[in-house]
């Protein structure tokens, strides 16, 4: 099935015409060469795309990184300038001895002042031993109900800790994140420090950062080149700077996010920890703490970009392929319109009117072709002119040949008949058939032209019909029929008379009972019609044998020696006319015709 499948395309482009192949065959390239194209366009610029966005996510996260970084440091120096003034070490001191007196207007000043110094700071307060804190607020050491849950969560903290993002607990009632920083005083010099893990805390400075101006911060350096979103986790993935976690939700709760943020602890290189079904996830472990700064980028945003782009490419390659094709037709055209061309010289070469040569201007393998056709066209034809000029010469000799053996008979016949008609003293017939036989001899040699006038024609005839009805003692009636304006039209001579004898001696003569036409009659008329010339010869005989007369004029040898005159008839029309056709109709004793049918011939 396959292969007669293969078969029968192969065979439906064998068919087509060469120019057709070239521009299939053109357009088949050009298609597979955009595909190709667009494919390999599609690829690298959805490559390249994606690796400009981690470029430019991983420049931003640098960034953040960067000013988180510095943010923090700023922090710091202000916490331990703050922690060295004498009002915080003697708190700090106090903790640690109860008995000593608190200045808690020196300590409120200092919480001022540390808010003041960094924009980033929403308030500040700091836990005490006994449970009391110290605000920025007109009160310095007071129970706060409002800062229990605080409290409660801040007593176990020994290192500095950031914590989830919410709302302040003072009046403002600002979302802020906290950081809790425990102080501790050295031995000996009591100089407050901020402790480290296991050590022993004498205090707890809590900082409220602004979480808006923090959020200011990830989006910093946030462009709309694509969607993505930025913020802050802890070491095990709990959120600490999305002031709305439900957005993040199907982020923050999936298990190979929680997995790839507690994986990523080793440096601060940005890593993608996770590819989920709408979004690409990427960390980078801050370097002041155990915090990661996490970059989720939305697939739906890339796949948009990327769509976008690949219809671009798509039209691109379409435009492409209308002007690859619209350039191939004309190409293809370009080319083989000397084909073409050439083939059409062919054609009418086939047809025999090609009559001015056509020459091409390119002397590429097509004018060679060209030239070569041209140059054969003319031997063919040289060749052509030759051959008909050696038929002709040919044909003379036959007519001549045929004049000769038909002459001599005629006249040994005649020249016969005179003589009894003189030893007959029958002087006047005598004298008429040799007139008869003069002019019939006269008109028939022609002086050598092959040619000859119809009214001559017919008169060469007539002059027949006279010499044969003294010899046979018939009175033949013979009556010629010419359209007018044909008279002096020139055929080719010797056509009507083999066919008035073969009327006279097979239609005229006696049949098997030994009876004969009472009246014979041979007319003979002249016409034409679309182009040809009529010839029509028409007798009362006995009829012809159609089948008989049919098969002589188209074999070689006609057989049992009959019918050679119609064979010699039809071949010298055929050889000077190029064509002819003869047809016959009999009704025995009424009507029996042959028609010929030539090409009309303009005279010089």
């Amino acid at each position: 099935m396959i292969k007669r499948l293969k078969e029968t395309v192969f065979k439906f482009i064998g068919d087509r015409k060469i120019a057709s192949k070239i521009r299939l065959c053109m357009f088949s390239i050009d298609i597979m060469l955009t595909i190709f194209i667009c494919i390999f366009a599609r690829s690298y610029f959805n490559k390249l795309y994606y690796e400009e966005v981690e470029m430019q996510m991983q420049d931003t996260m640098n960034v953040i990184s960067e000013s988180l970084n510095n943010m923090y440091d700023t922090l710091l120096t202000n916490v331990i300038s703050f922690a060295s003034t004498p009002a915080i070490q003697r708190v700090v001191i106090s903790g640690r001895d109860e008995s000593n007196y608190i200045n808690q207007e020196g300590v409120q000043v200092q919480l001022i002042n540390l808010v003041s110094s960094n924009s980033m700071i929403e308030s500040v307060f700091m836990v005490n031993k006994d449970g009391t804190c110290n605000t920025v607020y007109a009160y310095g050491v007071r129970p706060e109900k409002n800062l229990s849950d605080f409290l409660t969560a801040y007593g176990a903290i020994d290192e500095i800790t950031w914590l989830p993002n919410c709302q302040s607990p003072f009046l403002q009632q600002q979302d802020v994140i906290p950081i809790v920083i425990p102080l501790s005083t050295l031995t000996p010099g009591d100089n407050v420090v901020i402790t480290t893990k296991g050590e022993e805390v004498a205090t707890r400075l809590v900082v409220l950062l602004n979480l808006q101006k923090f959020q200011s911060r990830l989006s910093l350096s946030n462009a709309n080149y694509f969607e993505r979103s930025y913020f802050v986790v802890d070491s095990m993935g709990n959120n600490i700077s999305l002031k709305n976690p439900q957005s993040m939700k199907m982020v923050l709760e999936n298990q190979n996010f929680i997995q790839g943020v507690q994986a990523n602890n080793r440096d601060t290189l940005i890593r993608q920890i996770a590819d989920l079904t709408d979004n690409v996830v990427y960390s980078q472990m801050l370097p002041f703490s155990e915090l990661q700064l996490i970059s989720v980028l939305s697939k739906e945003s890339l796949n948009r970009k990327i769509s976008a782009m690949n219809q671009f490419i798509v039209l691109m390659g379409g435009a492409g392929l209308i002007f690859s094709v619209a350039f191939s037709a004309l190409l293809s055209k370009f080319i083989t319109s000397p084909l073409e061309r050439l083939m059409v010289s062919i054609r009418q070469i086939q047809e025999n009117h090609y009559d001015e040569p056509y020459e091409t201007k390119y002397d590429d393998e097509i004018g060679q072709l060209n030239a070569a056709v041209n140059s054969m066209y003319r031997t063919i034809q040289s060749q052509i002119s030759q051959i008909k000029e050696d038929e002709h010469e040919k044909y003379q000799l036959e007519i001549q040949l045929l004049a000769e053996q038909i002459n001599p008979h005629l006249l040994y016949n005649t020249l016969e008949g005179i003589n009894l008609e003189v030893l007959n003293n029958h002087t006047l017939v005598a004298s008429s058939m040799i007139n008869n036989l003069g002019t019939f001899m006269r008109i028939g040699l022609n002086y050598g032209d092959e040619l000859i006038m119809i009214r001559n024609e017919i008169a060469h005839v007539e002059a027949y019909i006279n010499i044969m009805n003294h010899r046979t003692n018939q009175s033949i009636s013979f009556q010629p029929f010419v359209e007018e304006g044909l008279k002096e039209y020139r055929i080719l001579k010797l056509i009507l008379q083999p066919l008035v004898e073969n009327s006279i001696k097979h239609g005229f003569r006696e049949d098997q009972w030994g009876e004969a036409v009472c009246i014979p009659s041979i007319e003979v008329r002249f016409y034409r019609k679309e182009g040809r010339i009529f010839i029509e010869v028409v007798d009362n005989g006995s009829g012809i044998d159609i089948d008989k007369a049919r098969e002589a004029i188209y074999r070689a040898e006609p057989a049992g020696g009959q019918h050679i005159g119609l064979h010699n008839i039809y071949t010298r029309l055929k050889i000077y006319y190029g064509e002819a056709e003869m047809d016959f109709q009999t009704i025995p004793y009424y009507r029996n015709s042959v028609v010929i049918r030539i090409p009309e011939k303009q005279e010089p």
